[in-house]
């Protein structure tokens, strides 16, 4: 059997051998002992740690072989004679989005939680995570975000846009449909914090959300339900980079006009900055305590059990499923129908927005100014086209140079490129593969 422990969840060097390899090299060498002695050790630093415990090769084993235990579809049989669910917690040793996503529909597609409740905590790398029904283009600076390098990423559930980064503690309830309770959950987080950390004044809202002093929001909060199955995550700013935060979440989409989901934006605090001793361990193991003491543990242990969402061998198909989630066509296309509108003096634009991809391009300028033929020909081309820069700008670049006009069309043309490109780059970087005319929003001034 073997044991470690994960450093990136708890902080500590990890020991990086097998229980069972020391014991067996010291037996060898009849220092039994001094084997017992270590083990012992190891076993109470294991108890102090908590947070951060690997699931044994032998306990996962037991997940997908034994059916007393969780299998691939849950738990076939309950656990004990009692009638009261159990309850297991697993910490994610990865900091991936999109793995930590895909884990979470993993669950809901493949277990059968009739006996069982599961706490999963997380935490991601910087990035921006939306709701099912919302739109990116109206919720965050694209722009920002590609020149910051944080990603975009599309869950699952409904709700609001929330900021992650490993500063940001999640947390997602699994249950089965029929035992599904949101302000049960959020109570076990109220209460798992308040008891160890009663200094902190956290309660929850009428929107679900999770609140410091009753004025900050320290969590946002989401759900996903099925006919058998439901998870509920909510978010828990411990020590996040809110600057970050601010400049990518407080964005004025201006033009646009859409249907989505809008996320209600609310004043935000860390909880580390009303309580400097609080770790992310503290986090955990509080709210872990208390869902064990609603829970009775699945295995004998009140522990935290260490999992890896990449693990394909475990989880099988999990990787199909992120894969699914970082598809531009599930992040972007996904997105409800919206349209932008730009002006300058008396020509306009007008783009419709229907699944990520142009659906249809209006201009308004003064009769004649171009003639319909070229206005009808340029719009037909971009008739189905992402709607993304790139995309968008190589579009155009190939009809002007296709195109054979006189200098004074080329360049109310021209004026109709930086225009349309204008309802594209105010939402994410303007990065040209071409064409006779680089000098961007610049060309606008220049109409006639």
């Amino acid at each position: 059997m073997t044991f470690t422990f994960a450093s990136a969840i708890c902080h500590k060097p990890a020991i990086g051998v097998p229980f069972q390899k020391i014991s067996m090299l010291l037996v060898e060498h009849h220092h039994t002992n001094l084997c017992s002695k270590i083990i012992r050790s190891l076993a109470s630093w294991q108890r102090k740690c908590r947070v951060g415990t690997c699931i044994t090769g032998q306990q996962l084993n037991e997940l997908h072989t034994n059916s007393a235990h969780v299998g691939p579809t849950g738990p076939t049989t309950s656990p004990s004679s009692s009638k009261q669910k159990k309850g297991l917690v697993y910490v994610s040793t990865s900091a991936d989005t999109f793995a930590n996503l895909a884990f979470e529909d993993w669950v809901h597609d493949n277990w059968d939680l009739s006996h069982l409740n599961l706490l999963f905590l997380w935490r991601n790398e910087p990035s921006i995570v939306i709701g099912r029904h919302q739109n990116p283009w109206t919720e965050c600076s694209i722009r920002e975000m590609r020149k910051t390098n944080v990603k975009l990423a599309r869950r699952r559930s409904g709700g609001g846009t929330v900021y992650h980064d490993l500063g940001n503690v999640n947390c997602t309830f699994f249950t089965h449909r029929k035992s599904y309770d949101r302000q049960h959950n959020l109570q076990t987080v109220v209460d798992g914090m308040n008891e160890e950390w009663p200094q902190l004044d956290i309660s929850t809202n009428s929107r679900d959300d999770l609140m410091l002093n009753n004025f900050y929001k320290i969590s946002g909060s989401a759900a996903r339900l099925s006919r058998t199955v439901a998870y509920h995550h909510c978010t828990l700013l411990h020590s996040a980079n809110t600057r970050m935060l601010t400049s990518l979440l407080n964005f004025n989409a201006d033009g646009v006009k859409s249907n989505a989901t809008e996320s209600v934006r609310s004043p935000v605090l860390n909880l580390r900055e009303a309580e400097p001793r609080l770790s992310q361990e503290d986090v955990f193991q509080a709210i872990a305590t208390e869902f064990y003491a609603n829970n009775p543990p699945y295995y004998k242990d009140k522990e935290i059990y260490a999992i890896s969402p990449n693990d394909e061998h475990i989880w099988k198909g999990i990787a199909q499923k992120k894969e699914e989630l970082m598809d531009w066509d599930w992040i972007y296309g996904k997105t409800p129908k919206f349209q932008v509108e730009k002006k300058y003096r008396e020509v306009s634009a007008t783009i419709h927005v229907n699944k990520g991809r142009i659906d249809g391009v209006i201009l308004y300028m003064p009769y004649d100014w171009v003639h319909s033929v070229l206005v009808q020909q340029l719009t037909s081309a971009l008739k189905g086209v992402r709607f993304w820069i790139t995309d968008v700008a190589m579009v155009i670049d190939t009809f002007l140079n296709d195109v054979e006009v006189d200098d004074d069309v080329r360049d109310r043309l021209e004026t109709l490129r930086c225009l349309i490109e204008d309802c594209v780059s105010g939402h994410e970087d303007l990065t040209r593969t071409g064409g006779s005319n680089n000098s961007g929003q610049l060309q606008l001034n220049q109409l006639p």
